[in-house]
């Protein structure tokens, strides 16, 4: 929902100067028309959060789940493991605890920006397209980067392969059972589930902060390394930074954060197709 327009602080950048009020809701600024405290015309990166916003939210969101992980580290220490097949019900409780863990994310993302400068979720993307072209160029995106990044998933595969060793299904993959049910919650979270939180967070948040301060190339590739560095598995560090570069791309280029999801969704979509039929196969 739209927060109150009466209320609502116009998002500050740097070429942009102070709005003069126009209609409801709507105000003329020397970028463009304002709607809702944000400029149509900007770029993504436009914001008024910044670097600092960003290292904040990450660093207040990642300690608890990091003293987790270490606690969960120690605790199993010296015990012995046994592979055990997944269940549904174990990939439901996997499913609710990533949205525990994204949500909390988001959360501290709003906190540091659009709390922070009372402004509308727009400002994380969620806006539709300016312009009818906007389609043609989100599809050509999506088309595109899905190639590429499957290219860029197989190079990986080889050169892990040639200097570690086998390459570790993902970590993920092991989750799900090989079932109806199975399928069924996968594509739950890697088809709608992830994409919408991760893209909120991850572009939305932590690029555009990024891009803000340090301007878009180098903000989309240190928000790739941080999007790359949360999944924790080397294996994929390097097609998921790909995909990050991607993603970022897409978002600055559409300004619309929705080619984002849809394009994340596909990514993962043709992932799940895969797993399921090789497994089918073998």
């Amino acid at each position: 929902m739209e927060d109150d327009p009466s209320n609502q602080e116009t998002e500050a950048a740097p070429t942009v100067g102070a709005p003069v009020s126009s209609a409801a809701g709507r105000r003329q600024a020397p970028g463009g028309v304002q709607t809702f405290g944000v400029t149509r015309g900007l770029r993504p990166g436009q914001v008024p959060w910044g670097w600092r916003d960003v290292l904040y939210a990450v660093l207040i969101a990642a300690a608890p789940i990091a003293v987790l992980t270490v606690l969960g580290t120690v605790s199993s220490r010296g015990t012995t493991t046994t592979s055990q097949a997944p269940t549904a019900g174990y990939a439901l409780a996997a499913i609710l605890s990533t949205v525990v863990v994204d949500v909390w994310l988001v959360f501290w993302a709003w906190f540091f920006s659009l709390r922070k400068y009372r402004l509308s979720f727009a400002s994380f993307g969620f806006r539709g397209y300016e312009e009818s072209s906007s389609w043609a160029v989100a599809a050509v995106i999506i088309v595109g980067g899905v190639l590429a990044t499957t290219i860029l998933g197989n190079v990986s595969d080889y050169a892990y392969r040639r200097i570690v060793g086998p390459v570790p299904k993902e970590n993920v993959v092991t989750i799900f059972p090989h079932t109806s049910a199975g399928l069924l919650l996968f594509i739950v979270l890697a088809v709608l589930v992830a994409p919408l939180l991760e893209e909120t967070f991850f572009r939305g948040f932590v690029f555009q902060g990024l891009a803000r301060s340090w301007g878009p190339l180098l903000g989309g590739v240190v928000s790739a390394l941080v999007f790359a560095a949360w999944h924790q598995q080397l294996s994929v560090l390097i097609p998921i930074f790909g995909l990050g570069l991607l993603l970022a791309a897409a978002f600055y280029w559409t300004k619309s954060i929705y080619t984002n999801i849809a394009f994340h969704g596909v990514f993962n979509a043709l992932g799940i197709l895969a797993w399921w039929f090789v497994h089918t196969k073998g």
